[in-house]
């Protein structure tokens, strides 16, 4: 559900979806293994060069937005090459463990959402780690006009 620790995080996620053009919402966790498997391969290598924006939100890290981890990885962060927010709040224990961004279930770390055409959601990757490959081809893909 999205609740006032998800609101502001919220409100900038649409904000950025809802301009002109790409972009890119990556959910992970800094201490997810998953998450930490995909950043050098896919968010240091893929997303750099292509026409898109990134905006990375870490979750369950209390507050923590994670940007020390992602320089690690050699993934930039700033301006196009990623934003970074955090959704305040430690991990909860299921069932308690929901989350709700941009109206959509964040139903496992990491997620990845590509959005064009002003806010429309054209890609999700809602189970795990997304390969370089198919991240490519999906910003590519949001891209093209129809």
């Amino acid at each position: 559900m999205t609740d006032d620790s998800t609101t502001a995080a919220d409100a900038a996620l649409r904000e950025t979806i809802q301009s002109e053009g790409v972009h890119v919402v990556h959910v992970w966790a800094p201490w997810c293994d998953n998450s930490l498997n995909e950043l050098a391969p896919v968010w240091a290598g893929v997303v750099p060069g292509r026409a898109a924006s990134v905006t990375h939100v870490a979750v369950w890290s209390d507050g923590d937005d994670g940007a020390d981890v992602l320089r690690e990885y050699d993934v930039e962060v700033g301006g196009r090459g990623g934003a970074v927010l955090a959704v305040p709040g430690p991990k909860p224990a299921p069932p308690e463990r929901r989350l709700t961004l941009l109206g959509l279930p964040v139903t496992w770390i990491p997620t990845t959402w590509v959005f064009n055409r002003g806010g429309l959601l054209a890609t999700a990757f809602n189970y795990g780690e997304v390969s370089a490959d198919a991240l490519a081809a999906a910003i590519d893909g949001a891209g093209r006009s129809w």
